[in-house]
């Protein structure tokens, strides 16, 4: 159970931004005529590229926390 609420707590927002993603990309895809098409494909790619910076800051903050606790034991 522990395991399953470490990824929940890891993953559960991207993987809330990905269905939210989907959905409006499928609106999107069944709109044909209507103005909003493009808008709700530009929402749909602005959540794809929300989902790269919550990993790019993942990457970054771990990043900085491995070089300031080998910062801490050459101390």
């Amino acid at each position: 159970m522990n395991r399953f609420l470490q990824l929940f707590l890891n993953y559960g927002l991207v993987l809330a931004i990905l269905v939210w993603a989907a959905t409006v990309a499928m609106m999107a895809y069944h709109l044909e005529e209507s103005p909003w098409r493009w808008a709700f494909i530009l929402l749909s790619l602005a959540g794809l590229g929300t989902v790269g910076v919550i990993f790019w800051i993942r990457r970054y903050v771990k990043n900085s926390m491995k070089t300031l606790q080998q910062a801490g034991k050459t101390s």
